[in-house]
């Protein structure tokens, strides 16, 4: 008998160290303390990429461009249609 009411106690305070802890890392988790500095690169690197998006999209314009798949000077962003636009006496392909 004395056993189980050993057994009785420590399973009951293990319990409430446990409570204890999973509150303490419950107030943790909801508010940490940590200071992390911005790092400069991050913003560098979606400028980067976001300059590398724009190449490739007016590069897909100019080839259809090229081959005629919209009309010259309608499409935003390709970089032929707005050659045409700034100077219409400019020969455009047909």
């Amino acid at each position: 008998m004395r056993f189980f009411k050993c057994a009785a106690y420590v399973l009951f305070f293990l319990g409430v160290g446990n409570l204890a802890f999973n509150l303490y890392m419950f107030r943790e988790l909801r508010e940490p303390n940590t200071i992390v500095a911005p790092n400069p690169e991050i913003k560098m690197m979606h400028e980067y990429s976001t300059i590398r998006e724009t190449q490739i999209l007016q590069a897909i314009l100019m080839v259809h461009h090229d081959r005629g798949i919209h009309e010259a000077g309608k499409q935003n962003m390709c970089p032929l249609c707005d050659a045409h636009k700034t100077n219409p006496d400019m020969l455009v392909k047909e």
